[in-house]
């Protein structure tokens, strides 16, 4: 059995070639190319291999890599991605070199710990995460862009009418009637130009989006999450696309802890505390949650009830997150059960 460390980066990795003793057998520098990663492990010959590699950015580019090279080579790997974050309390060091984290990898895939392994979605699976991110990120630019170009009222002592989107037909009417110097009309104009084409981008997007969601794989799914209300085909299709396997989370607790939305505990002795949420997991899960507790506060007496009673201890700001907690613990809830929502209390079960 050979056992490869893989520090990973964006052009390259460092690789560490070892044997069940833990002698080294080979230790350098590959570029991410599947030619490259077959000639750097083309001396060991058939022999089985277990790879290690930290999670990045590209490390799911590069776990693919390792696949598409044993069935090239007819070599039997077994490769994983280890989480970063949970391996840096097992092998943190006050020296930080490639070299020596490529060796600590090797060493720990060497070892009987059990480690910890990130999920990777499937092709599918990533790709609608892929579609609904970008989508989020235009949706981010064009709100940017808008409060641009309120930014420019405002820098020249012009207040525009309360209760009115300037984005709105009769917004953009009084944005044509309005006078502005020469400087301000030019700015405006070209910021209203990427608002239209962010919008018909963000419209095509959003297209593509329903017809994703049409697919066998999703509609089911996405049907039944949106009889929650606050929750739309967008909101649905997030959640399906950003927790993956739902069938590997054992509790609605974890589910919560996946995407960040539980307090930080700390405990010492007799003394316990509570903290922020964590804030792990998607940021855009998180983020459509939130949007989407702000409506079903108002549509569900439970939901309700819970903000209210959040809020008069803690603030609104927490109250919202905890109730995009507990939407979020039923919505897996539903899944789990194949049930549509139900307001009574037998959902949060």
């Amino acid at each position: 059995m050979i056992i490869v460390g893989m520090d990973v980066h964006v052009r390259n990795s460092f690789l560490q070639v070892v044997d069940e003793k833990g002698r080294v057998l080979r230790r350098g520098r590959c570029a991410n190319r599947l030619s490259d990663l077959a000639k750097f492990l083309a001396p060991f010959g058939a022999e089985p291999m277990r790879v290690s590699l930290e999670s990045t950015t590209n490390s799911r580019a590069v776990h693919r890599m390792l696949m598409d090279h044993a069935r090239e080579s007819g070599t039997s790997v077994t490769a994983q991605v280890l989480d970063a974050r949970k391996l840096r309390i097992i092998a943190e060091s006050v020296t930080k070199c490639d070299r020596l984290d490529a060796a600590v990898l090797a060493e720990l895939t060497r070892s009987d710990f059990k480690l910890p392994v990130c999920y990777l979605p499937d092709d599918e699976e990533f790709a609608l995460r892929e579609h609904l991110r970008a989508r989020h990120d235009l949706v981010v630019l064009r709100t940017r862009v808008k409060n641009r170009i309120h930014s420019v009222f405002h820098r020249r002592g012009i207040l525009t009418p309360a209760r009115m989107s300037l984005f709105t037909g009769t917004g953009r009417k009084w944005l044509d009637e309005m006078v502005l110097d020469e400087a301000g009309r030019s700015i405006v104009c070209h910021y209203l130009e990427i608002v239209d084409r962010l919008e018909a981008t963000i419209d095509a997007s959003t297209r593509q989006l329903r017809e994703l969601a049409r697919r066998p794989r999703w509609c089911k799914s996405a049907a039944l999450l949106q009889t929650m209300p606050g929750i739309g085909p967008i909101t649905a299709l997030t959640i399906l696309a950003e927790l993956g396997d739902r069938h590997r989370f054992r509790s609605r607790a974890a589910v919560a802890n996946y995407v960040g939305l539980v307090p930080i505990l700390r405990s010492s002795n007799d003394k316990n505390s509570t903290g922020h949420i964590t804030k792990r997991g998607s940021k855009h899960l998180r983020a459509v949650l939130v949007e989407a507790a702000w409506t079903s506060v108002g549509r569900v007496p439970a939901y309700s009830a819970m903000f209210e009673r959040v809020a008069r201890r803690r603030g609104r700001t927490i109250a919202i997150v905890a109730v995009a907690r507990r939407m979020l613990e039923d919505a897996w809830t539903m899944l789990k059960r194949d049930e549509a929502f139900r307001f009574s209390p037998s959902v949060a079960g």
